[in-house]
């Protein structure tokens, strides 16, 4: 009898140890229901098991997702989620996430992502994403992305980019990026770029692209063009120009940019009989090298001729000048070539109250009743260049 008691005791601890080891080894199951952890099917249990389909009425805590899940409010999940993911709130998974997941508020993966995501706030990412990301304000990646974010507000990448971002504000990638970036004011690469960058303020270090903005900053433009009202490349073109024609007699230029496009700003000084004037101008220039030592440039600008008082009349002279240029070393040039001139002005030409004296006209005409004129001629110009 003891021999029987024994070997059945023996006999029923061997079948619970082996059907322990079975759920051990078999976590997943097909479905799930939750109010509020730990109240449902898998009760306190729940985070040891997978999901087929997982429904948390409120609040459920799962050890994963293969199949759908559906919150009313948190959806949380201790291992990889693969599939759909839908939550009125917040959708957390601490382990991999492929798939697609919406939330009214946020998206959290601790870990990495190959998924295409909807907040109504936030997604944010732990590590490295392949996929797209939409967000009310703000996507943020804690490492690398393939893909594209859609952002509010902005969008944050801490590592390298490959694809595109598009932000309300403001788009920051704290590695390389290739492809497009797009903001409403400041686009901010610190590495390398290759592609375009287009919002108020865009950075970046060596370019191969299209930099366009109010203000572009670059370390470097290896191919491509920055195109701004200011355009600052730390290697690029910077020169100071002292020039003259037959219309302004003497101009202060600035040009910085690239060779292949540059901004120039201009201050100058005319004269009409005995009184003398003063100008003001901003302009877009492009240059091309012959030989090491001859280049050619051609400048588009508009110069306003100020009044001795103020007036809110036209008084515009548009120029395109070209130039033949020859470097005589590395800082000092000279150049010299012709100018096409369009003058507008609201001012009579044969009143002494002009500011600028147009030397002859090969087109003239005279609108708004003989109070304003367009005056248009060739001319031409010459200076001396110091590149810096």
């Amino acid at each position: 009898m003891k021999k029987l008691t024994i070997t059945i005791a023996l006999t029923l601890a061997l079948s619970w140890q082996s059907f322990a080891q079975k759920s051990d080894s078999t976590m997943s199951r097909p479905g799930q229901v939750s109010f509020f952890y730990p109240l449902g099917t898998n009760g306190i249990d729940s985070p040891k098991y997978s999901n087929n389909v997982s429904f948390n009425v409120l609040y459920g805590i799962n050890g994963g997702v293969h199949g759908v899940e559906i919150g009313g409010l948190v959806n949380t999940n201790l291992g990889d989620v693969t599939g759909g993911q839908f939550a009125g709130i917040a959708n957390i998974n601490t382990k991999k996430t492929n798939g697609i997941i919406c939330a009214g508020i946020a998206n959290v993966v601790k870990d990495t992502s190959n998924s295409v995501s909807f907040a109504g706030i936030t997604n944010l990412y732990g590590k490295s994403a392949v996929g797209i990301h939409f967000a009310g304000i703000a996507n943020t990646v804690n490492g690398s992305l393939i893909g594209a974010q859609f952002g509010g507000i902005v969008n944050t990448t801490n590592g390298d980019v490959v694809g595109a971002q598009f932000a309300g504000i403001s788009n920051t990638v704290n590695g390389s990026f290739k492809g497009m970036q797009a903001a409403g004011i400041s686009n901010v690469v610190t590495g390398d770029v290759v592609g375009a960058q287009m919002g108020l303020i865009n950075h970046g270090k060596k370019i191969k692209g299209f930099q366009l903005g109010l203000i572009n900053v670059a370390d470097e433009f290896e191919k491509g063009v920055p195109f701004g009202l200011i355009s600052f490349v730390k290697n690029g073109y910077h020169a100071i120009e002292v020039a003259g024609g037959e219309a302004i007699y003497a101009n202060l230029n600035y040009k910085m940019g690239v060779d292949q496009l540059y901004t120039i700003y201009k201050v100058g000084y005319t004269a009409n009989g005995s009184e003398n004037y003063f100008t003001y101008g901003l302009g877009f220039g492009s240059m091309l090298d012959i030989t090491k030592k001859v280049k050619i440039s051609l400048d588009l600008s508009a110069n306003h001729i100020l009044q001795q008082s103020f007036s809110p009349r036209l008084n515009i002279l548009s120029r395109a000048d070209a130039a033949f240029r020859y470097q005589l070393n590395d800082h000092i040039g000279f150049f010299a070539g012709p100018s096409f001139n369009v003058y507008v002005s609201e001012f009579n030409l044969d009143s002494e109250n002009t500011a600028l004296k147009v030397p002859y006209t090969m087109y003239e005409e005279n609108w708004w009743n003989n109070e304003g004129s367009t005056s248009i001629w060739l001319g031409g110009n010459a200076g001396v260049s110091i590149r810096f």
